[in-house]
């Protein structure tokens, strides 16, 4: 199986890679000739950002070469032509773009950038404790403090992150204990639920992931993390969310945050040790199109039970593998 990063998503870019390519095709296509002063806040303006980005995009391209610094405030498009520096006003035209065009996407909403956040953070969770910085956050997706904070308070609610004694965000480590007490949880009351979904399950919807699972079985080896999140997804949440009870739905998708540590297994041990489970999932499906859905919630728990000492061996694993590279607003804490 080729590698799979987890829980692969389009995730929007940070602000500072488009500010740094408009800027290096200006350079390159001469429209930012060599001498010319660049400074942050006229670039911030047309871009309708703060400084942050701006300041970050500068020092990519300094690094690159493109740029340099001089003795006056800023930096200088950099070229064997530079003679003295040329203080020439920043305009849109400079950077190929028309009057009041946007020179980047607006900025991002809480809606646009929380799958993005979430998965982060739910990557973070094998790996150790991390705190998170609301500030460096803010500045990676360029929102407010604000957005973070409410987004941060949302993931509290279900479980993913907390505060430590000096209030700081943080979030992991996911432990042992926290492995048993969330299966505990699911073990109980995922199968109630199945047993209030499942009769409402049109049979083609039953159909179609029985050949899903089918197929994965047949193809394990070549099976994708997404593949792995399309199966794990159709018992754990498909089957499960036409129970009428929304409280009881909202408690299992908090218990679920172990299912990270399997997702994690797949990315770099493959899918081939899910066979057994698997089968097990097939099992729950095939009392389910013979209408037997009390059988069905039993073979679920009983799946639940022998996943909790699976998933308990994988995070012990994951011990060995390398840690995922995370962005600079979570910060490694000693234990």
């Amino acid at each position: 199986m080729s590698a799979n990063r987890p829980f692969a998503a389009d995730r929007p870019a940070p602000r500072y890679v488009a500010i740094e390519s408009l800027l290096s095709d200006a350079i390159g296509s001469g429209r930012l000739p060599p001498g010319t002063v660049l400074t942050e806040e006229p670039i911030a303006r047309i871009f309708g950002t703060s400084r942050t980005p701006v300041r970050t995009a500068l020092g990519e391209l300094l690094a690159k070469g493109l740029l340099k610094r001089f003795e006056g405030r800023g930096f200088l498009v950099n070229g064997a032509a530079a003679t003295m520096p040329l203080r020439t006003p920043l305009t849109h035209e400079m950077l190929g773009l028309e009057e009041g065009e946007p020179a980047a996407p607006q900025q991002a909403t809480a809606a646009r950038i929380i799958s993005d956040f979430e998965e982060v953070l739910t990557r973070a969770l094998p790996f150790g404790l991390y705190r998170i910085n609301e500030q460096a956050a803010a500045d990676h997706y360029d929102v407010s403090r604000t957005v973070i904070r409410e987004l941060l308070s949302r993931f509290q609610d279900r479980g993913l992150v907390g505060k430590d004694r000096r209030s700081h965000w943080i979030v992991g480590p996911l432990t042992a204990r926290d492995i048993a007490h969330h299966f505990a949880v699911r073990g109980k009351l995922e199968p109630l639920a199945l047993e209030g979904s499942a009769p409402h399950m049109p049979a083609a919807e039953i159909d179609a992931m029985s050949r899903r699972l089918e197929a994965g079985l047949d193809n394990i080896d070549e099976l994708t993390a997404k593949g792995f999140d399309d199966l794990e997804t159709d018992l754990h949440v498909r089957l499960l969310a036409r129970a009428e009870n929304q409280h009881l739905l909202r408690m299992i998708h908090q218990s679920q945050l172990a299912l990270v540590v399997n997702r994690m297994f797949v990315s770099h041990v493959g899918a081939r040790a899910f066979r057994v489970p698997f089968r097990e999932h097939a099992i729950v499906l095939e009392f389910i199109m013979r209408g037997s859905h009390g059988a069905a919630a039993a073979a679920l728990e009983e799946h639940l039970t022998l996943s909790a000492e699976r998933t308990r061996r994988r995070l012990m694993a994951t011990s060995v593998f390398p840690n995922p590279t995370l962005p600079k607003y979570l910060v490694a804490q000693a234990r």
